[in-house]
């Protein structure tokens, strides 16, 4: 039996005011699609815009995949909005290139471009809210294809109500609730004849399995389904505010490169090693790691320092002595080669600055950031070179007499891996003058008896 007409819409003002969706004085931008959804939001909101105090406009996006019908969805939306008298914007998009590009499925590239040109107009018409008609049918194909996926505890929250100021206030009803609607009011919609073609995820999923469900099992499974995600989103954000806090006390980022403290992450209960990884590059880098690369994240947490991994096509991961250090792969300023500084030059090397003049005894002034360094230029000969460290380099640290390994220096000073591979050092004649940032050579340093004075600055 059909459900009536007042009580399909009080289940979604009462969805409404519980979840807080719609305040006094919004502004609010519906996606319409042109569907039988889109078209039961738009006409219920029309219908209660006095009772919520909000002003309307609708939003079309033509994805141009189906040729005279994806043209005709948009002129329908723009007639539809036109009778309604409320403002109407376009965008015209090709989905199919947009996928090709940036390696997507069409679906994906649909929705990704869609939230963008929604996010688009609504920041420059000052929306205060987008709303956009996921219902309860939408939600069980969400949650099914995240369980098959392996998405995690926050997957299997379904689609959530509300993300920043996207809305969803039909998520309560069912699609057979939603056509019913539509069929007493007669309200005229367009039907996507893609949808009835299985070639797609959620297509399949919706007209093969979740139809053999509801034939076999459970025809109420998208209340099910939807109180069981309720659950869960109540259990993950539950979750997400306990990993939160270790994220907060354990993780610093800086300068691109995210550094966890794996002394303090230790604090947390292993079971959720995962999570937390998975919500810290989620946080710093807004990328999704697959499951495989947490995993690799949580062996790499016991490997030597200096161990490094991909763990997607844009991040790297370095063990260090006590943490892990992780940063963009295209973002890290190599230095590469070697260069020749002349005195009185400053030489750009990677994201660094290095300068040699000439100064005397009382512009002298010492630091302890190892960043500004003074030698003997009456024991210079020959010409300055600047390059990386290699194995085999060895000098004679400041106060020592006797030569010690570059890489056992850098050791002892405890240099992360992913900053000891950059290091770079001056030599003269195939001696190393300076280890740069960290210490010069005693066979170069001032003494009383020095007469010219050589400056050496890293900025």
């Amino acid at each position: 039996m059909s459900k009536s007409l007042k009580t399909i819409e009080q289940n979604v003002i009462k969805f409404i005011l519980d979840k807080h969706l719609i305040e006094q004085n919004d502004s609010v931008l519906i996606a319409l699609s042109g569907g039988p959804d889109s078209i039961f939001l738009l006409n219920f909101l029309i219908q209660y815009k006095q009772r919520f105090n909000i002003k309307l406009a609708a939003f079309h996006l033509n994805h141009n995949l189906r040729g005279k019908e994806s043209n005709g969805d948009a002129e329908f939306c723009k007639r539809v909005s036109a009778s309604k008298n409320i403002p109407f914007y376009y965008s015209s998009k090709n989905i199919r290139l947009y996928a090709k590009r940036n390696k997507l499925s069409l679906e994906e590239a649909g929705r990704k471009v869609r939230y963008k040109e929604l996010l688009r107009i609504a920041s420059a018409k000052g929306f205060s809210k987008i709303v956009t008609a996921h219902n309860a049918d939408d939600n069980t194909e969400t949650v099914l294809l995240n369980l098959i996926k392996g998405a995690g505890l926050k997957g299997l929250s379904g689609i959530p109500v509300r993300r920043d100021k996207i809305i969803r206030p039909l998520l309560s009803l069912l699609k057979t609730e939603i056509l019913s609607y539509n069929n007493q009011k007669k309200l005229v919609y367009r039907t996507d004849s893609s949808n009835v073609e299985s070639n797609y995820q959620r297509n399949y999923l919706r007209n093969e399995v979740i139809s053999l469900i509801k034939n076999k099992i459970n025809p109420q499974v998208d209340s099910a389904i939807l109180k069981t995600s309720e659950i869960v989103k109540n259990i993950s954000s539950f979750l997400e505010d306990y990993i939160d806090n270790h994220i907060s006390e354990s993780t610093s980022f800086k300068n691109g490169k995210l550094l966890i403290d794996l002394t303090k992450k230790n604090n947390i209960d292993p079971r959720l090693y995962g999570d937390f990884f998975r919500a810290a590059v989620k946080k710093y880098f807004n990328e999704d790691i697959e499951n495989v690369n947490v995993a690799d994240l949580e062996k790499l947490k016991s490997k030597q320092p200096g161990r490094r991994i991909e763990i997607s096509n844009k991040l790297i991961a370095v063990k260090e002595r006590d943490s892990i250090i992780i940063y963009k792969s295209g973002t890290k300023k190599n230095v590469s080669g070697s260069t020749f500084l002349k005195i009185g030059e400053k030489k750009k090397i990677g994201d660094k600055s290095i300068s040699l003049t000439y100064t005397n005894r009382t512009k002298i002034s010492l630091t302890k950031s190892g960043k500004k360094e003074y030698i003997d230029a009456d024991k210079i000969k020959g010409r300055f070179l600047i390059r990386k460290w290699k194995n085999g380099d060895r000098f004679y640290p400041l106060g020592m007499k006797n030569s010690k390994k570059v890489s056992d220096f850098l050791n002892e000073q405890k240099i992360e891996s992913h900053k000891k591979s950059e290091q770079l050092v001056i030599t003269i004649s195939g001696n190393i003058v300076w280890l740069v940032g960290i210490r010069i050579d005693d066979r170069y340093k001032i003494s009383p008896k020095t007469n010219k004075y050589l400056e050496l600055r890293l900025t």
